[in-house]
């Protein structure tokens, strides 16, 4: 939906900009942000308005095309368009990264890939490229009926196609800084709850021998946040999360040997708490006890999903930072988008005259002369 606010505008087209850059182009999209604010103040005689905003976006054009000429994005890849490389590779690594933490999740409650598929795979390998071919067919098909109903939309409003390539860039976001903040305080909190004697009663005696091992493993989820909370996403702090999920997985397959944890809750009767013994009242009325091992599977199965792609995600961020040249630490970004306003005072300060002073070229051909000379 359009907005009558001129930052809006320009942050809703650049966040169709940002689907056809690679992950690591904030700087890019901050440059561009900039180049549009300036535009559309000098349109508007130093006053940005809607109008004016929406002036530059078109002086600036297509997002497709601002992305792959602003930052030479891809080139074209088999039948995949230029511009559609990176969100295109984005949405399957996120599909297929997704596929894995299931698959791992299942085999680790013993679900065998044919029972997950509902299925035989027949005639493999043949199958395979046909399967292939026809999905690709069927992609582009779709694509292109989607692009026809897309026609119409203004620049400021993401396209379905675009909506669908955003959760490949939503897959990648870096963690927060508020989120990482919570992983410090949580870590901490149920850190120091499980060891807590009043609740240490609760515990089955198999959970009793390892149940310091899991206090262990949320005070280093607690120091990855506090990681992450105070450098942003950088190497380090990714192999750390990377490390910590691979631990997470093989610990979970020793808690779900252990099954259910708590023998034991806490009930208020007769004016007083009380410990109320879980097993023994099940076995007593003859009542199944599987559903709690069923509950304490499916909570295995999600932190074990959760960090599979965690470890997806940490190794190919480090890859991508390692190929832009970068080393084990420095101050890196939180998932928060930079306000958009930041550049309006910013350059006040004179923090972006860089900018002022390079001419500007734009795909209609206009030319922003160099105001410094």
């Amino acid at each position: 939906m359009s907005s009558n606010d001129p930052l809006k505008l320009i942050e809703q087209y650049l966040d169709r900009v940002r689907v056809y850059l690679p992950l690591d182009s904030e700087d890019a999209i901050v440059e561009l942000q900039t180049h549009l604010i300036e535009e559309a103040e000098r349109i508007g005689e130093g006053t940005m308005t809607a109008g004016s905003a929406m002036m530059a976006i078109e002086r600036m054009g297509e997002p497709k095309s601002v992305a792959n000429e602003y930052a030479g994005s891809g080139k074209k890849v088999g039948p995949v368009p230029a511009e559609y490389v990176n969100p295109v590779i984005r949405i399957i690594v996120v599909i297929v990264g997704i596929a894995a933490a299931f698959v791992i999740g299942a085999s680790m409650l013993g679900v065998t890939l044919t029972q997950l598929l509902g299925a035989d795979i027949q005639n493999w390998p043949v199958s395979i490229p046909i399967i292939i071919f026809l999905n690709l067919f069927i992609i582009i098909a779709i694509i292109g009926i989607i692009s026809i109903f897309d026609r119409e939309k203004p620049l400021t409003d993401k396209t379905t196609l675009e909506t669908i390539f955003g959760l490949g860039v939503e897959g990648f976001k870096p963690k927060g800084r508020l989120d990482a903040l919570g992983d410090m305080i949580m870590g901490i909190f149920w850190g120091i709850l499980l060891v807590l004697p009043g609740i240490v009663l609760l515990y089955t005696p198999k959970f009793v021998n390892v149940y310091l091992l899991v206090v262990i493993f949320l005070f280093m989820g607690a120091v990855r946040g506090a990681l992450f909370f105070v450098g942003g996403e950088n190497n380090f702090n990714l192999a750390i999360e990377g490390i910590l999920g691979v631990v997470w997985i093989a610990f979970a397959i020793v808690l779900l040997n252990i099954g259910w944890p708590l023998r034991y809750v806490y009930v208020y009767s007769d004016g007083s708490w009380g410990l109320f013994n879980l097993v023994e009242f099940f076995i007593e009325h003859s009542i199944p006890f599987p559903p709690f091992d069923w509950i304490w599977a499916v909570i295995m199965f999600v932190t074990v999903v959760i960090s599979v792609w965690r470890i997806i995600v940490s190794t190919m961020k480090i890859t991508m930072y390692l190929r832009a040249g970068k080393g084990i630490w420095w101050q890196g970004n939180w998932g928060e988008r930079r306000s958009l306003r930041t550049p309006l005072w910013k350059r006040i300060l004179g923090e972006h005259d860089q900018f002022q002073k390079k001419e500007t070229v734009y795909p209609d051909g206009y030319t922003e002369p160099d105001e410094s000379q």
